[in-house]
């Protein structure tokens, strides 16, 4: 089948395994960013140069869009981009989102990236995430894994952790001709707290890693010692406060099982997969 898609964020979390399945498949994927990506295709694109964007999308059928929030003026283009995707013909847009979009204010970007989409004429598809386990090894808390405790404000409090390898199944399954449309809501097989993800990580690292719940004001000490900014830092806080007290509540959704056929991985199959491409002692 000459099927071509090209994949936003290609190079990151979830963008990196969507163009691999593809690829997989036998689609012809272009990978559209500032560089090559590790599977399919090149083409060279940039949120800051609206050139760039129409050629990234011509000739595909279908597109993976990811808004990167490290890049200041992406998330108030992306409605621009996305409405290029559809000029420039591509008729299944899949745009990732977030969880808790419904309840995010008039003017956050993400929700209104979803109101763009919505309106055009093409089929599309939000996939809304809840949080990586990736965060605690390729993200935000990576550096906490890594010295072995993992000190978040976070309380008690349990949610649906989700490994990016499912988001990406679900991304593809709504690329495909006739793939499923609208909201697409992605957990993990059940809700865990960060006691639970750190003993997985210990029994896969082989080796200590702890959770130890913190204040909020030490929590953003400890990120800004890492480098990240202080607003950054409190952002998070606020986050994993609502996780402590329980007004995070995410309940377990069934869409990869749906889509897939299989439930979606837990901390400790996630766990497992990131310690075997880890390289030998790491």
């Amino acid at each position: 089948m000459d099927y071509r898609v090209t994949v936003t964020g290609a190079t990151g979390k979830t963008g990196t395994h969507v163009a691999r399945l593809g690829t997989e498949r036998g689609w012809r994927v272009r990978g559209a960013g500032r560089r090559p990506p590790p599977h399919g295709e090149w083409v060279p694109f940039s949120w800051d140069d609206e050139t760039t964007w129409k050629p990234a999308f011509d000739g595909s059928q279908a597109a993976y869009a990811v808004i990167p929030f490290n890049s200041p003026g992406a998330p108030a283009r992306a409605p621009a981009v996305i409405e290029a995707a559809a000029a420039a013909g591509v008729g299944r847009i899949v745009l990732l989102s977030t969880i808790d979009v419904d309840h995010a204010p008039p003017a956050d970007p993400t929700r209104i990236a979803e109101q763009t989409l919505a309106r055009l004429p093409v089929e599309s598809a939000m996939l809304r995430p809840t949080w990586f386990l990736d965060n605690f090894t390729t993200g935000s808390f990576a550096a906490m894994t890594a010295t072995g405790e993992l000190r978040l404000p976070a309380g008690d409090g349990r949610i649906p952790f989700v490994d990016v390898r499912d988001i990406a199944e679900v991304a593809i399954a709504a690329m495909a001709p006739g793939g499923p449309t609208g909201p697409l809501p992605i957990t993990g097989p059940r809700a865990v707290d960060h006691h639970e993800v750190a003993a997985a990580l210990a029994t896969a690292l082989g080796r200590q890693v702890t959770y130890t719940p913190v204040p909020p004001a030490e929590f953003v000490e400890l990120m800004a010692a890492r480098g990240f900014s202080t607003e950054y830092g409190w952002f998070l806080a606020g986050a994993l406060g609502a996780v402590a007290d329980g007004s995070f509540d995410v309940p377990v959704a069934g869409t990869v099982r749906r889509l897939t056929g299989r439930d979606p991985y837990g901390p400790a199959e996630f766990a497992a997969y990131y310690a075997k491409g880890l390289p030998a002692g790491g």
